[in-house]
């Protein structure tokens, strides 16, 4: 008895570990889903207020990077788009000054000088962008 019981438990576990392999894998998703939208730094304090709650990803270059702060790490993109990544310091520090970053996150507040974004966090550049215009 318990040989079989050995054997069902192989088996449960490698279908634990197989079943993920046989579906496929998109790679890492942020928890709330796929963003609702897509759009440029520039025309982020337009667009957003439309997507205020939603996930939504930005395209734009970094001006600053704060990290003093353990508790509150934020990035900074040109036209007052301000990602508050939270406790991940090094996702935050992996955005360079000067460079154009992908940041998905969900809008929480939007005015006239931009919007901000959190919890945010870096995408891929690679990933598709099909960015909305004003």
């Amino acid at each position: 008895m318990t040989s079989s019981r050995t054997v069902l438990l192989i088996l449960v576990t490698g279908l634990a570990i197989l079943l993920p392999l046989l579906v496929g894998c998109r790679g890492w998703t942020m928890d709330y889903g796929n963003p609702a939208a897509q759009f440029e730094a520039r025309d982020a304090a337009i667009l957003a207020p439309d997507y205020l709650g939603r996930k939504v990803s930005v395209r734009g270059e970094v001006t600053t990077v704060e990290t003093s702060d353990p508790a509150r790490c934020t990035v900074r993109l040109q036209h007052g788009v301000v990602a508050d990544f939270g406790t991940f310091k090094a996702a935050a520090e992996a955005c360079p000054v000067g460079e154009i970053v992908h940041l998905d996150g969900i809008v929480r507040a939007v005015d006239v000088s931009g919007i901000i974004l959190a919890p945010a966090f870096g995408r891929d550049p690679q990933a598709l962008f099909d960015p909305l215009h004003p």
